[in-house]
């Protein structure tokens, strides 16, 4: 986002605040090979194929995350704004992971008082299964579809 012009009417208290921070993307999986040599060959052959964050049972993804470089700085600046700008994919992103892992929570809920898979499996796909949820669960399911539906 362009920053506006000092003389440019903006609503007041109005800003976009960031912070940058370096990270280096690590990220480990599982590899059979004779060698070291071998094993960072098939995981760049997988890296360059693009199948590497695959996680399969021959390339388990053991590792996938972001580690703060030592040494920084934190530092903030804003820039005046006139309106909110639409929220980078990024950010809709974080929002539909964050909304993801409250819906899995939500989901292990459910499960965990419907009756057995085994109790069940004989009995015809269109049967009702009837369970009991608390008005502020059926609230959060709710609220949480809602989040995914505008991601």
């Amino acid at each position: 986002m362009t920053p506006l012009p000092d003389d440019t009417e903006t609503t007041p208290g109005l800003y976009m605040v960031g912070y940058t921070l370096d990270y280096a993307h690590r990220v480990v999986v599982g590899v059979r090979a004779v060698s070291a040599d071998e094993a960072c060959s098939h995981a760049r052959a997988a890296f360059d194929a693009g199948t590497l964050w695959d996680d399969t049972p021959n390339v388990p993804l053991l590792y996938d995350d972001y580690e703060e470089l030592d040494g920084q700085i934190l530092r903030f600046d804003a820039t005046a704004v006139a309106a909110w700008p639409v929220a980078h994919a990024s950010a809709r992103m974080s929002r539909v992971r964050a909304a993801a892992e409250r819906l899995l929570a939500l989901a292990e809920l459910v499960d965990s008082r419907l009756q057995a898979a085994s109790a069940i499996e004989a009995w015809h796909p269109e049967v009702l299964v009837s369970m009991t949820l608390t008005a502020g669960q059926v609230r959060e399911l709710r609220a949480l579809l809602a989040t995914l539906a505008r991601c």
